[in-house]
């Protein structure tokens, strides 16, 4: 983890955002004096997130084991002697996520589910990092601290294995005693036989587990990162601290390396801004299981700034851009601590096209952010790469240029942005608006467009409802032959599906078409489930490969064996769009929600493209 300047104070006080902060983020430039102030906030915002864990588990649980005074006299001398590590502690991203999890239960009146820790040992985190900042400084002291399972955590650092097993009841407690400068090493004493920590703790020695830190840049002066697998609080979308994950491998360490610096080569050498943003941001990587191609698994929280999890993907430049789009996360939730871009009303749900839910207004803007990084990665990067990679890059280039572009403009016309909102997604629609002015080839940029009109297609289906009185009525129109311009438009509302979450698999199979076509068909069989049929795979084959009538009778079939089908609806749509009537093809594409709830009221078995089509002829279709 970087170090903070030996002059950084822990103190509260004042934070200004200057406008030219505005302009600079939204450029994708994290320049020093930003990222100062983001950090200067983060620090404030968790020392305050201290003390009222502090003051609350006094009146709380003021005759538990850990009294929180002594971890914070702890703190408070180290800050003394070395403001820097307590600085460093309170920036750590298990910090903001632990504080917010004991407030959460300090401010409960429920009893939390087993296994969750007793209040005590979870407030005693803070314990752990007193532990950490002593160890760090070299102040003399003795603390006692919390055993999570067998595991002993210091935060920054890493954890003491504890030998044995984990025995029921409640954690035990054990003490940590750091001697003066030069008096031996520190000594955790379990009530056995004293452990003695190793004098350098970068090293892993007998139970010791340090935190790794991996150099991904060419430039030494760029931070390392932490490649955590030991802070039982990595883990932010978990309940309870993570304490029985095993320690990474060397192998797997090993390939986080090789993979880590190949894409920090190429950061640097090609995308110098995206590099400055990583290396002023992130601080923590914490793996996590490997997902297969197009399917790398990432995710960022709001209170932990600089972290973020992810899966090692399989080539440096699906790392990079990972690790750009999650920056850029942390970025902007770092500029939200310290500006409100947008109202905190968040009762709309709306289009995302990186999303196969509805997202908030916040979930809109965070996206268009970290996508427009993304946009900008392959913008670059597809001139640097050969053959069916360079393809796949024109493609993820095209893709996310007009997602962006869509999403900021749905941003601005909303009247929820505040001034400093409208400013920073203004500036943001400038930068990502130059970006029409560059080509892209014709294959992977007609399927790009597929893929755009297939994503809000799929979304519709999944997630608008026509009004049901309007639908009625325009199903009567279609069984007595009315005449179709006389039908007045039909609403639809967002009522989400839940448990609609990542888009549909065909996203997965453009990108194997062009990055390895010959795996396109093992992809798809690969793709099928419960909810997604071996005929819709076939069906979503014969689509891509352009055999689009044989796809259109493909995807007939399998809506009438299964009209639930969402998928098949927006295939249906694009198959006709290459390979049939327009007006159908434009009615699947644009309302496909509507087409399909009409066919659910015809009488008996019916041609979908013959109802879509005649949708496409009315006024209906609009809304």
């Amino acid at each position: 983890m970087t170090e903070p300047h030996a002059r950084t104070r822990t103190v509260l006080g004042r934070h200004r955002t200057p406008a030219t902060d505005l302009d600079d983020l939204a450029a994708g430039r994290v320049t020093p004096g930003a990222a100062r102030r983001l950090w200067a906030v983060e620090r404030s915002r968790r020392l305050l997130m201290l003390r009222a864990v502090t003051d609350l588990a006094r009146r709380r649980a003021p005759a538990a084991p850990l009294p929180p005074d002594a971890a914070m006299d702890l703190l408070l001398r180290v800050d003394r002697v070395r403001p820097d590590v307590v600085a460093d502690l309170l920036e750590h991203p298990g910090t903001g996520v632990w504080a917010v999890r004991a407030l959460e239960r300090l401010n409960s009146a429920e009893r939390p589910r087993a296994p969750a820790p007793p209040l005590w040992a979870e407030v005693g985190y803070l314990h752990c990092l007193a532990a950490a900042g002593a160890l760090r400084s070299g102040i003399e002291g003795t603390i006692r601290l919390p055993v999570h399972g067998t595991l002993v955590a210091f935060p920054t650092l890493g954890r003491v294995r504890l030998p044995g097993t984990a025995l029921p009841g409640p954690p035990a407690v054990v003490t940590l005693r750091v001697p003066a400068a030069g008096a031996g090493p520190a000594l955790l004493l379990t009530g056995d036989l004293p452990l003695a920590l190793p004098a350098d703790l970068r090293r892993a020695r007998g139970p010791w587990e340090p935190s790794r830190r991996i150099a991904w840049s060419p430039r030494p002066q760029d931070p390392p990162l932490i490649l955590e697998d030991a802070d039982p609080y990595r883990d932010f979308r978990t309940a309870l601290p993570s304490v029985t994950a095993p320690p990474l491998t060397g192998p797997e360490t090993r390939d986080w390396h090789l993979l880590l610096r190949a894409a920090g080569d190429l950061l640097r050498e090609r995308h110098p801004e995206a590099a400055g943003m990583l290396a002023r941001t992130l601080r923590v990587l914490v793996p996590l299981p490997t997902a297969p191609r197009f399917r790398t698994a990432s995710a960022s929280y709001e209170e932990a700034v600089g972290s973020a999890l992810l899966s090692l993907p399989p080539t440096p430049q699906d790392l990079a851009v990972t690790l750009v789009h999650e920056a850029r996360h942390s970025v902007l939730n770092g500029l939200l601590h310290q500006l409100a871009l947008h109202s905190g009303e968040e009762e709309l749900l709306l289009y995302a096209p990186w999303r196969g839910d509805p997202r908030p207004l916040s979930g809109l803007l965070h996206g268009a952010y970290a996508f427009a990084g993304v946009a900008d990665f392959w913008r670059v990067e597809r001139h640097a790469l050969r053959g069916p990679a360079a393809q796949l890059a024109h493609f993820e280039f095209a893709v996310w240029r007009a997602a962006v572009a869509e999403t900021l403009a749905t941003l601005l016309a909303s009247p929820r942005l505040t001034t400093a909102g409208r400013l920073f997604t203004g500036r943001l629609a400038a930068r990502a608006a130059t970006w029409d002015r560059e080509t892209v080839p014709a294959r992977p940029g007609a399927l790009a467009r597929a893929e755009l009109a297939d994503l809000r297609a799929v979304w519709r289906v999944h997630h608008l409802r026509p009004d049901p009185a309007g639908t009625a009525a325009l199903a009567e129109a279609l069984r007595s032959g009315a005449d179709p311009r006389a039908v007045p438009a039909v609403r639809s509302v967002v009522s989400p599906d839940p448990g609609v979450v990542v888009p549909d698999p065909r996203s997965e199979l453009r990108r194997v078409l062009l990055a390895d076509p010959d795996a396109l068909e093992r992809q798809a069989r690969l793709a099928t489930s419960a909810t997604r049929s071996a005929a819709l795979a076939e069906a979503d084959v014969l689509l891509l490969r352009g055999a689009a009538r044989e796809a259109a009778a493909a995807y007939r079939a399998v809506l009438a064996d299964r009209p639930e089908a969402v998928s098949a609806w927006a295939g249906l749509g694009l198959a006709l769009r290459d390979g049939g009537p327009r007006a159908a093809a434009d009615a699947l594409l644009r309302r496909p929600e509507l087409v399909r709830a009409l066919h659910a009221h015809a009488p008996g078995p019916t041609d979908p493209a013959a109802t879509a089509a005649w949708l496409g002829g009315t006024t209906g279709g609009a809304g």
